[in-house]
């Protein structure tokens, strides 16, 4: 891999020590490679012991780090200056609530207060706009309702808080603590919205619901640039403060399937299936398969994608962090789809 020019916003992490957990993922895994592609000194941490191997391979410096366990985390914090948390439990159907409570909640304030107490400079917690679940005020602002709808939401809403009331009782002088919230991030290397893009590109795909639902997604490296920017902001713009996270602006789905087929060269069916039958599909589904520990083929949490408006206001984040989204929608497609056709995965 080339090495990157690293932009001046972010020449103040020249020289800093650098941790992101979670690196094994789609967003930690690009954030650990733009970092190590930058020339920085960063260690990534993922929950298995192959994983971290992995990257080794790749001429990465990584290590295991569970945020589920009961040992220290000060060994893992020990000489860093700057913590981004992206670790998370995610659609681990095997795994009741308890214990992504036990990950994204407690598991996440225990790595940030190892990290205070270790001297860490800024701490970066990845939470996700679905605290906020179907938006009710739109455009959603930071401070709109929680409204989290499942229990991947509640644990992460619990973690951010979690984290947020203890970053207020530290040391004016102490550790920097801000949280970004994701929006739906996509881009290459990622595969979890794979199946809407291959069931575009191949005509297969036909609508849930009116199709006028609202979309707000967010490209990997737009992400990974607010990550960034929070590790540089002023610490009086962005101690203890959160920020939601997208590209571009929100998109009705009909639209954005329109998109993929436009750049695909394929055409859409206009005819929708209603909501209510598949919602009631879907719970049946998840109670099937429950005792099983494995995931269904049709859940609530993929159906809300069709029906759960999602469009967030990205002032804050402009205005404090200096945010910029680089990618429109049309881009992101674009370039989402040639890295799929790349792969021979569409």
């Amino acid at each position: 891999m080339e090495p990157l020019t690293i932009p001046p916003k972010y020449q103040s992490l020249r020289g800093c020590r650098i941790l992101v957990t979670g690196a094994a993922g789609f967003i930690g895994g690009a954030l650990l490679h733009r970092l190590a592609g930058y020339g920085l000194d960063v260690t990534g941490t993922t929950w298995h012991a192959p994983e971290a191997e992995a990257l080794r391979a790749e001429g990465l410096k990584a290590e295991v780090l569970d945020l589920a366990s009961d040992a220290p985390f000060e060994p893992h914090v020990a000489d860093i200056d700057i913590v981004f948390n992206i670790a998370a439990m995610f659609q681990e159907t095997e795994f009741d609530e308890a214990m992504y409570q036990k990950v994204n909640a407690d598991g996440a304030l225990k790595l940030c207060q190892a990290a205070a107490a270790a001297g860490v400079t800024r701490f970066v917690q990845c939470s996700t706009v679905g605290v906020h679940g179907h938006v009710q005020e739109i455009p959603c602002k930071e401070t709109s309702p929680f409204n989290p709808m499942d229990g991947y939401h509640r644990t992460k809403l619990a973690g951010e808080l979690a984290i947020l009331d203890f970053a207020r009782g530290l040391p004016e002088d102490g550790m920097v603590v801000t949280v970004d919230r994701p929006a739906m991030v996509y881009g290459p290397t990622d595969t979890r919205m794979l199946k809407l893009f291959k069931r575009v590109l191949d005509g297969k795909f036909v609508m849930i619901g009116d199709g006028k639902t609202l979309a707000h997604l967010g490209f990997i490296d737009d992400q990974v640039d607010s990550f960034l920017d929070c590790a540089v902001a002023p610490r009086d713009q962005v101690h203890c403060e959160v920020f939601n996270i997208a590209s571009d602006d929100p998109i009705m789905l009909d639209d954005l399937v329109q998109m993929i087929a436009e750049y695909g060269g394929v055409s859409v069916p206009k005819w929708k299936i209603p909501v209510a039958p598949l919602w009631a599909a879907g719970w049946l589904c998840e109670a099937l398969w429950a005792p099983f520990g494995s995931r269904p083929p049709l859940s609530r949490r993929r159906i809300g994608f069709f029906t759960h408006n999602r469009a967030f206001d990205l002032t804050k984040a402009r205005q404090k962090l200096g945010y910029v989204s680089k990618w429109d929608h049309r881009a992101g497609v674009a370039r989402t789809i040639d890295w799929y056709r790349a792969e021979g995965l569409i």
